[in-house]
């Protein structure tokens, strides 16, 4: 399974919707509209690109998906952000 799937995925044309201290934690992305929340942790470049490292590996990330990024708290799930896959 590790060798189909992926932990780090590269993004670019960021779009953060909150302050970058926001992702010193680890944080939820989701690859897909559909697909389930996936821990992993965020680092930001200062050129609008990141680098998204899973905490488990995950098939089907493909170059031109959006990840999004989550934060849960109590009132459920908050959007920070995202960007595009690329490869």
């Amino acid at each position: 399974r590790e060798k189909l799937g992926k932990k780090d995925i590269k993004l670019h044309d960021l779009n953060l919707l909150v302050n970058r201290d926001e992702f010193k934690k680890n944080i939820f992305v989701k690859v897909r509209s559909t697909g389930k929340l996936l821990k992993g942790k965020v680092n930001l470049n200062n050129d609008k690109t990141a680098l998204v490292r899973l905490e488990k590996f995950e098939d089907g990330i493909s170059p031109g998906q959006a990840c999004v990024f989550y934060k849960k708290d109590i009132y459920g799930e908050k959007v920070l952000g995202g960007g595009w896959i690329t490869l």
